[in-house]
């Protein structure tokens, strides 16, 4: 790869612009847009125009591990009673602390059901 297209991937990354790029590195800006375009065909040139964005966005990930660790900390420290109560609320829904009746009853054996379901009947039977 040339100087000049290394500054093409180096101006393209900062703008997004290809005709711009092209024109900061260097080429005619009369020619700057066909330039531009036949350089992001180019498949060293693409290569790393899509690795560098690959680490650029590696980077700004925030992990789920580092969220909670954050929202643990608002649960514990934050100053509002409001904002303390959004935060263990959001703890909650994470970590499964809420429980939901239709799981607890689909998670009954069979036998459990059929009593359930029976009893159910008899209360309805006394209306």
């Amino acid at each position: 790869m040339t100087t000049r297209q290394d500054i093409f991937v180096s101006e393209y990354l900062k703008s997004g612009n290809a005709t711009e790029a092209a024109i900061n590195a260097g080429y005619s800006k009369k020619t700057a847009y066909s330039i531009g375009q036949r350089l992001l065909k180019n498949v060293e040139i693409n290569q790393k125009i899509m690795k560098h964005r690959e680490k650029i966005s590696q980077q700004a990930e925030l992990k789920v591990c580092d969220i909670v660790l954050e929202i643990r900390d608002l649960a514990l420290n934050a100053k509002s009673e409001t904002n303390r109560l959004r935060a263990y609320d959001m703890l909650m829904k994470h970590l499964g602390g809420y429980v939901n009746e239709l799981k607890i009853i689909e998670n009954l054996p069979e036998d459990q059901l059929e009593a359930i379901y029976q009893m159910i009947i008899d209360k309805l039977g006394e209306i």
